[in-house]
């Protein structure tokens, strides 16, 4: 992950610097170097995870699923930390 990060930051540097500041105006690039970025900063298999969870809106709804299914539920409370129940 850290290594994808860098190559990422490499090539936007890169692209800002011979786009944009080294020559004062913006340039265009390749169908072939667009590409290439656009491969760099697309969601690789394996990252987020978290989005092919089954998240539901209520804890009712998650403990139906989870005692149908016989498996524990996994409390995400949002607002720094605040109760999952609200302010």
């Amino acid at each position: 992950m850290q290594r994808f990060l860098i190559s990422l930051m490499s090539a936007v540097i890169a692209t800002m610097w011979t786009g944009t500041l080294g020559a004062g105006e913006p340039g265009s690039i390749g169908d072939a170097e667009f590409q290439s970025l656009r491969a760099l900063i697309r969601r690789q298999p394996g990252e987020s995870r978290w989005m092919e969870i089954d998240w539901y809106p209520t804890v009712w709804e998650a403990r139906k699923k989870a005692a149908a299914e016989g498996k524990p539920i996994f409390l995400m409370a949002g607002s720094g930390g605040a109760p999952a129940a609200g302010c």
